[in-house]
């Protein structure tokens, strides 16, 4: 009696360690799964979903495993226990594999329809840009120019009565700065187009170009340049739009009777450096902070300029700061990656052996 005592002990024993070994790997992956799904950050009610899966499949699982229990009777206590624990283990796993199936399924379906809704958006705001960028270009800039036009021809009348070309001289200025604004934003639209196309571009030409332009200005500037005969950089079509707005910035805000400008370009092995040297009262303090950023509200003494100029060169991978300030005037420094191409000599020349030198006609 005492043998077969045992034996149904060792059977029971056995049962009850077969059973833990075969319900070892579903309790750790339920417990994977819980841990996996609190690093997923789902909603409330989607975690919720989850939860009701799990229990939901327990629950009915369960019941009817306690069915299959009544009608074979199980030879024993332990064996009815092992057998309640294999059916809870394996009705919860496979319910939250179902709930995080389900869940990421959802997951995939929201962010298709965001990403959906996101295409149809940028859809229709670039052709709301494309509309704002052909108004500004044939209705306001078109104006202005004639604005600009009328009024310059007018100030070459010398039949004009003097107390009119004050006025005349603020139209005419006015009016060029309205064009200027209108094609900085131009240059935004389009900068906002994507993908970019670069290509390498020989700096040298486009800086002896906008140095050239300084000498169209009504008033007199005193330009100094040192421009090495070339330097390539990475960039578009958008790049002379950079340094013309950092040397009209030079001119504009120079209160001095001829301003003063030097430009001077250092190339090194992977850079390209173009310093632009002013004569002006200098930036106050409070205002370097936010020079390079956009200003809403149209209180800023550079308006669009500099913040397009601070766009472009992040467009370019470089960099664009005030290197210096003050009574004696200001520095902007442009830092752009080099190109290097065929046609390149391995040594480079030095700004003093390849440099024009600019000076605007008194």
């Amino acid at each position: 009696m005492l043998v077969g005592e045992w034996l149904f002990f060792a059977r029971d024993l056995t049962a009850m360690l077969l059973g833990t070994a075969l319900t070892l790997p579903l309790n750790v992956a339920i417990v994977f799964g819980g841990y996996w799904l609190s690093r997923r950050e789902y909603s409330f009610d989607r975690s919720l979903r989850i939860a009701a899966w799990v229990v939901a499949g327990v629950v009915l699982f369960t019941l009817m495993n306690l069915v299959l229990m009544a009608i074979i009777s199980p030879e024993s206590l332990w064996y009815a226990v092992g057998w309640l624990r294999w059916a809870i283990s394996t009705s919860a796993a496979i319910a939250l594999l179902i709930g995080i199936i389900e869940a990421r399924a959802i997951e995939r379906e929201v962010a298709a329809e965001q990403a959906a809704l996101e295409a149809e958006y940028i859809d229709a705001q670039r052709e709301w840009l494309d509309y704002l960028n052909a108004l500004l270009r044939h209705e306001v800039l078109n104006n202005a120019n004639v604005i600009s036009g009328y009024a310059s021809v007018l100030l070459e009348d010398e039949d004009v009565p003097e107390s009119s070309r004050d006025r005349l001289a603020v139209i005419h200025r006015q009016s060029r700065e309205m064009a200027d604004v209108v094609r900085d934003v131009r240059i935004l639209l389009e900068s906002l187009e994507e993908p970019p196309t670069f290509e390498a571009t020989d700096l040298s030409a486009v800086l002896k170009r906008e140095v050239e332009s300084l000498r169209n200005l009504p008033e007199d500037v005193d330009v100094e340049a040192s421009i090495p005969e070339s330097a390539f950089v990475r960039a578009d079509d958008l790049l002379p739009r950079l340094f013309s707005n950092l040397l009209a910035n030079a001119v504009e805000h120079n209160d001095s009777p001829t301003p003063r400008v030097r430009v001077t370009v250092e190339t090194g092995p992977e850079t390209v450096r173009v310093r632009i040297e002013d004569d002006g009262p200098g930036i106050p303090e409070g205002k370097l902070e936010r020079l390079f950023e956009r200003d809403i509200a149209g209180n800023g003494d550079h308006g669009i300029g500099l913040y397009l100029v601070r766009r472009l060169a992040d467009r370019y991978d470089g960099t664009v700061e005030v290197t210096a300030t003050g009574p004696e005037g200001t520095v902007f420094t442009v830092e752009l990656p080099r190109v290097r191409t065929d046609t390149e000599q391995s040594s480079v020349p030095s700004t003093s052996e390849a440099a024009v030198s600019i000076e605007a006609p008194q």
